[in-house]
């Protein structure tokens, strides 16, 4: 089994990053610019860095689309699951964000030092003003102009 790692968790301190079944995302490689844990990387020889295919990206926005998680997830979170997907692997990170949109695309995932989420989650928004509610963030009301405030659906 592979694992695709987060930044939360090789910061985290609890996973041993020169195991052999791990999957780094370059943009997460990218992330960590200095300190120890870059020049451990660095000197590792087996390390497995890779890319997603645009294919399994474009999965990814859907779904993150679809949970609402769209406009919280920066590029790197979208390799992790992108990469997880395509590997058939498991998550390890911190991000609920991530958590949950893996959940959506049935990938299986583990927290790095914090508990998992327990289900999927469903993101909506609603007017701050006129209180209409939308599927997706728009930023401001086209109602009423107020912005507006994400809330979760039950499920």
């Amino acid at each position: 089994m592979y694992y695709v790692i987060d930044t939360s968790a090789i910061l985290s301190g609890k996973i041993n990053i020169a195991a052999g079944n791990l999957i780094f995302p370059e943009s997460v490689i990218n992330e960590i610019q200095h300190g120890n844990i870059k020049y451990l990387i660095d000197s590792m020889e087996n390390i497995r860095v890779y890319r997603p295919e645009e294919g399994y990206l474009n999965i990814v926005k859907e779904a993150s689309k679809k949970t609402g998680d769209y406009n919280v997830l920066s590029s790197t979170d979208m390799d992790i699951i992108a990469l997880a997907l395509q590997f058939n692997a498991i998550i390890i990170t911190d991000d609920y964000a991530i958590q949950n949109v893996a959940s959506r695309l049935k990938i299986k995932y583990s927290g790095a030092s914090i508990n998992e989420i327990k289900r999927e989650i469903r993101w909506l928004y609603r007017c701050t003003g006129c209180h209409k509610i939308y599927n997706e963030d728009i930023k401001e009301c086209p109602v009423c102009g107020h912005k507006l405030k994400r809330f979760t659906k039950k499920l």
